[in-house]
């Protein structure tokens, strides 16, 4: 048999484990109360959807899921649909993406980075010039994603190497390529700032809750458990990974800066219209303080996440120099991750889906739940739920590590003294972070997958790195956030 051949038959086994699960759930299996018999058959469905996501993709999965939910009669299509995509997460997803292309294609982002490591102090000193790079890659992670970020902070890794003589397989090689992926996926933990699974978060607390978290407050929750983060990996760097770092001090500081052009039209005009953003996004409740700008301050809150996004996505491409767009949207739509657009309506979906009284999925968790998690401390109950989104995040999608929040939050809000909108906020949190196997994320596998990293390196550091992330959530995080949003 070909190589044809073989997708092909292997395709077909895809298609009859996906249809042979949702035929199992939907007509054999019995539907413990309270789920209904459609209900079993969108559990079915779901399950059928992980197996693809996992052995197939995460594109068109997504899609047919929703499409085969709107004939199980649980929902109608026109409710699905506006839960969905017809959720502002969807559009705010895309005109993150387009934004932080921006960013890339201007050099804005690699002028950021370069900053930080030409400064005058790090000359001659290895240990100054480590931590200014990853202190680099921590603040561009705060405020964009981590594929992009690696990507870039690679390249530049890669002419630090060749201007100072590190090789393939020197240690501080693997360690800084690996690092860089680390530092700015643990970043995307501290802000929701073009971190759509935070965002996605906050939407499901609105709904469930009618409780509305502001990017400002959420940052300061997670400040310390950021700065934490930083210094473990420097500790960890330094003390147990201890790479050579003498030939750093060759480093010819301004021979890379001179690799920077002069400040363009287009890098000065992203940096501003993304600093209109993140002030729409971030600063209400910095302006609610003023007693006579409430009013603008509720305004900008009302805005949400993806209407500035969307605004400065027009912005930019209304702009031309040279008569050329600053945003060319038609191209960037061609690079853009549409699978993760399409996961990210169908995640939401099913967080709709499993709380429908004609599908009793959460009613059932709860059911369940109850009666082994009474006696359980709320603290060790918040603990486990750390753990348990960190370390699943190591090994499958952060989007499908967020859609935990279905199964938790009903469980959570049935142990006496544990407050659920801390345990969503945590979730958020830990579905970002990844840092143990190449599976996690796309940016997992740059470092190991282009050999620059063995795979056994990055598992073996990554879950000490994972281990302390676990505990700065639970020790600095924690609570923060018991204080920032009482329940």
């Amino acid at each position: 048999m070909n190589e044809t051949s073989r997708k092909t038959a292997n395709s077909y086994v895809h298609i009859l484990v996906f249809f042979g699960l949702f035929a199992l759930f939907r007509f054999v299996l019995p539907a413990p109360a309270p789920i209904t018999r459609a209900g079993m058959g969108v559990v079915g469905l779901f399950l059928g959807t992980l197996y693809l996501w996992i052995r197939v993709d995460i594109g068109w999965p997504s899609l047919f899921i929703l499409g085969m939910i709107c004939f199980t009669g649980v929902t109608s299509p026109a409710t699905l649909l506006s839960k969905t995509w017809g959720n502002s997460m969807v559009p705010f997803l895309v005109a993150a993406f387009l934004l932080n292309m921006v960013m890339a294609d201007t050099g804005l982002s690699r002028r950021f980075a370069l900053f930080f490591i030409t400064r005058k102090w790090n000359r001659g000193k290895p240990w100054h010039l480590l931590t200014m790079f990853f202190l680099a890659v921590l603040l561009m992670g705060l405020v964009s994603t981590s594929s992009a970020i690696t990507v870039m902070f690679m390249a530049i890794a890669e002419e630090i190497f060749r201007m100072t003589g590190y090789k393939k397989g020197d240690r501080l090689v693997e360690a800084m390529m690996i690092g860089i992926f680390w530092v700015a996926q643990g970043a995307m933990a501290f802000t929701p700032i073009s971190h759509v699974l935070i965002p996605m978060i906050f939407e499901y607390i609105a709904n469930d809750f009618g409780i509305t978290i502001t990017y400002t407050r959420y940052s300061l929750a997670f400040i310390l458990a950021g700065i934490g983060f930083f210094i473990g990996w420097m500790l960890l760097l330094r003390f147990i990974i201890r790479p050579n770092v003498e030939k750093l001090a060759t480093l010819d500081i301004d021979a890379l800066k001179a690799t920077l052009k002069p400040w363009s039209k287009q890098e000065k005009t992203i940096l501003v219209v993304y600093l209109a953003v993140i002030i729409l996004w971030c600063f209400p409740d910095v302006i609610a303080l003023v007693p006579s700008l409430r009013g603008v301050a509720s305004w900008m809150s009302s805005l949400g996440s993806a209407a500035p996004a969307m605004v400065a996505v027009g912005v930019l491409a209304f702009i031309h120099y040279d008569g050329v767009p600053m945003i060319d949207v038609k191209d960037c739509c061609r690079r853009l991750p549409w699978g993760n657009v399409f996961m990210m309506a169908t995640v939401m979906g099913m967080g709709f889906v499993f709380g429908l009284d004609t599908v009793g999925v959460s009613a059932w968790i709860t059911t369940v739940a109850t009666p082994l998690m009474s006696g359980l401390h709320p603290n060790l109950f918040v603990l486990v739920v750390i753990a348990f989104i960190t370390i699943m995040t190591d090994f499958i999608s952060n989007t499908l590590s967020a859609s935990m929040y279905a199964v938790i939050i009903p469980i959570a809000l049935t142990i006496p003294g544990v407050n659920p909108i801390v345990v969503a906020l945590l979730i958020a949190a830990g579905c970002n972070s990844s840092f143990t196997f190449p599976s996690g994320c796309p940016a997992a596998s740059l470092a190991s997958g282009g050999g620059w990293t063995r795979v056994g390196f990055q598992i073996r550091y990554g879950c000490m790195l994972n281990t302390w992330m676990i505990l700065m959530y639970y020790f600095l995080a924690y609570p923060l956030l018991l204080k920032l949003f009482p329940y």
